[in-house]
């Protein structure tokens, strides 16, 4: 029989709703398994280089980073200390800073102890899922169950396996299998490109694998009405390990900041376990400082070479899928038709990384490094870089892919906390990194060679963003904009002397027949390039058809493809058009001039780039701060048939601007609200409920 909740614990239930609600920067402070005794400095310094190379040698010890005002928070011990004393640094304690994290975590605490102080009793009783606090983080558990869902669901394009299991596992029976969703489409059988990922190899960042799982199902839930997701799942495959050391993240769900796996023969009872990113075989305990040999410290290496089972496991995996394409020493460059890739996943500091680590000196491949790491972080916007921080470290994951296969290795560090609250990560972690693995699965037939390429940076059909649905035999325009210039290096001769489609057959396959758009007449070619053309449908039979479009340079490099879909059938998709009219950060916006040619417009979408949306033929917005702004318009006729335009806004702040984005406004009466009010409504909703079940 149920039980009525207790009127009085109902109440205390919806005031610490209000109170987490109003306290969301209480959430994204970091717990420490024993944070009163943290010794925090402040290391400060205006030379943003040298932070960066901080960060990635005292990624361990990485607190908070603030590299963009120039300090980072670090617990250091005094060995540490005195390696940072040979650089050029202002180190200060961070009595304040611990100060205010004890307080915050101590409001957080008090909150789990009004909710009840247990599981049962936390948001979660209330269907809310995830790490409480951080609820878009699912757990173990909760990640391992979606990935099963997401097997099941589409049972043609994903598997789900078993490539080892966690120390715990082996040595307890309380630990979890390791396990990999591979994402292709099975009725394509042929060599394919490889993209492999892994993420959450240190427990307690909380990013990676919930931008991962993102990216798995961007590729499966769209794929089926998004060109890009469609060709990449047909032409490659993409396998993601979402936890390397699920053992480690369970103990990290409880805001405990485990860095490691739960090797319980190494310190036991205090900072347990080995670091996985110090355990991999080929460089283990080769550089001077680029692991320890001390089994309590952070980066403990093990006992020896790949030691531990997760390790053992990741590498076996990355031998099996990836031939050897290159020699035994440091020297020895991979061939530039290479194809593969391997992205290891981290948190946090807003890096991304490549080979070579263990050594200040490049690798023998590090032209096409350079080219590929500034290509990702134009997605991005983070800094890229080689891995060598302030001195090389040893015994890291690309020494299996790059070190002993040449496969090219790329290391992402999201965010700026361990701990991100999920409104940094769903308004600025999240997109622009999925933007980035999606490039990066674009390029895996040529990792070495595609990045030097312009890319497109624009693709329309009739006026619609990559899709099209049509009636047979009706004409599509297809406008196309090809850019040199996407990418964080500046400087260099970069140019687009050609744009070249196909239609059905991948443009880069030798069967395809390719209509040039764009051929450049002139000595000097264009940074951008902006072509039309007109695609004849008349032999299209009833269906989804590829269009595959990609631009080359003047050295005769393609940049990675991008792809249209047209669908023929008996119904002709409307068009979405806009105006927008700004004032300061006001927006007004105006989607009347959308059209359908056979039936009526019945929805109209907005997506203001920012998490927030909204519904109607009109909408207004107030954007929280300056800058660039992607507004997306998706419109939906009474035939199910979608149309969806974007259009890039400059907005400016008044002389005093708002405090955050206000709520959008539409015609309809409806409008996406951000997620945490939501969450609220959802949270009074299900107490409304269980009060009448009752």
């Amino acid at each position: 029989m149920k039980k009525k909740l207790n009127k009085s614990i109902e109440m205390k239930l919806i005031k610490i709703i209000f109170l987490v609600i109003a306290t969301l920067s209480v959430l994204s402070i970091q717990a420490h398994s024993d944070i009163a005794q943290l010794k925090a400095f402040k290391v400060a310094t205006d030379n943003k280089q040298l932070a960066r190379k901080v960060a990635i040698s005292f990624h361990h010890a990485v607190l908070e980073s603030h590299i963009d005002k120039g300090y980072l928070i670090l617990e250091l011990n005094d060995q540490d200390l005195r390696k940072l004393s040979e650089f050029d640094l202002k180190i200060s304690s961070a009595d304040k800073w611990l100060e205010d994290v004890n307080a915050k975590f101590a409001q957080l605490k008090s909150l789990k102890r009004e909710a009840g102080g247990s599981k049962a009793s936390s948001l979660s009783m209330f269907g809310v899922d995830g790490i409480p606090g951080y609820e878009c983080y699912l757990t173990v558990e909760e990640t391992y169950a979606e990935a099963t869902r997401l097997e099941q669901e589409y049972p043609q394009l994903a598997e789900w396996i078993d490539i080892g299991d966690s120390w715990s596992k082996i040595n307890s029976g309380s630990g979890y299998d390791l396990m990999v969703l591979k994402i292709t489409n099975q009725a394509i059988v042929k060599d394919k490109p490889i993209l492999f990922i892994h993420s959450a190899m240190h427990a307690r960042e909380y990013t990676p694998a919930a931008l991962t799982l993102d990216f798995a199902k961007l590729l499966l839930e769209d794929y089926a009405t998004n060109p890009d997701s469609q060709w990449i799942v047909d032409q490659h495959e993409v396998h993601i390990l979402f936890h390397m050391n699920p053992d480690g993240r369970k103990i990290a769900e409880g805001q405990i900041l485990q860095r490691k796996n739960t090797n319980q023969n190494h310190c036991p009872g205090g900072n347990v376990g080995v670091d996985l990113n110090r355990n991999f075989a080929q460089t283990w305990n080769s550089t001077t400082n680029g692991s320890s040999g001390v089994a309590c410290d952070s980066t403990y290496r093990g006992s020896s070479p790949e030691s531990e089972p997760e390790t053992q496991a990741v590498s076996n995996y990355i031998r099996s899928i990836f031939p050897d394409r290159r020699g035994p020493n440091d020297d020895d460059a991979a061939p530039e038709d290479t194809q593969g890739m391997h992205i290891d996943v981290h948190s946090y500091s807003q890096l991304v990384l490549w080979p070579y680590g263990h050594k200040q000196g490049a690798s023998p491949n590090d032209a096409a490094f350079v080219e590929m790491g500034h290509k990702l972080a134009w997605f991005n916007n983070y800094a890229p870089m080689q891995s060598v921080g302030l001195y090389p470290t040893d015994g890291t994951s690309d020494n299996v892919s790059y070190g002993e296969l040449g496969i090219p290795a790329i290391t992402f560090e999201l965010g700026t906390e361990f701990f991100q609250s999920c409104t940094t990560y769903n308004f600025s972690v999240k997109n622009t990194n999925l933007n980035a693995l999606s490039y990066a699965a674009k390029i895996v037939g040529a990792p070495y060679q595609i990045p030097f390429g312009p890319d497109i940076s624009r693709l329309t059909l009739n006026g619609s963003n990559q899709s099209v649905s049509i009636t047979a035999g009706t004409q599509v325009e297809l406008s196309v904009t090809a850019s040199a210039t996407r990418t964080a290096l500046s400087g260099g001769e970069r140019n687009v002397d050609r744009i070249e489609y196909s239609l059905g057959i991948p443009v880069w396959q030798e069967t395809a027949t390719r209509e040039v758009i764009f051929d450049n007449p002139n000595a000097s070619a264009p940074t951008t390039q902006t072509a039309q053309a007109t695609i004849n449908t008349d032999t299209l039979p009833p269906g989804q058809h590829l269009v595959y479009v990609r631009a080359i340079n003047s050295q005769g490099q393609a940049g990675a493809v991008s792809a249209g879909m047209i669908s023929v059938g008996e119904n002709a998709s409307p068009s979405a058009s806009f105006t927008a009219n700004c004032a300061d950060l006001s927006c007004q916006f105006d989607a009347s001039a959308s059209l359908d040619p056979d039936g009526s417009i019945e929805s109209y979408q907005w997506d203001f780039g920012d998490g927030n949306v909204a519904e109607g033929v009109t909408s207004s917005y107030v954007f929280a701060s300056e800058g660039e702004k992607e507004v997306t318009l998706t419109v939906t006729d009474n035939s199910g048939a979608l149309a969806v335009t974007s259009e890039t806004l400059t907005v400016s702040s008044p002389a005093t601007p708002p405090p955050q984005s206000q709520p959008p406004s539409s015609s309809s009466g409806g409008g996406g609200l951000v997620h945490y009010w939501l969450l609220f409504i959802g949270l009074v909703m299900a107490l409304t409920r269980r009060r009448k079940q009752a």
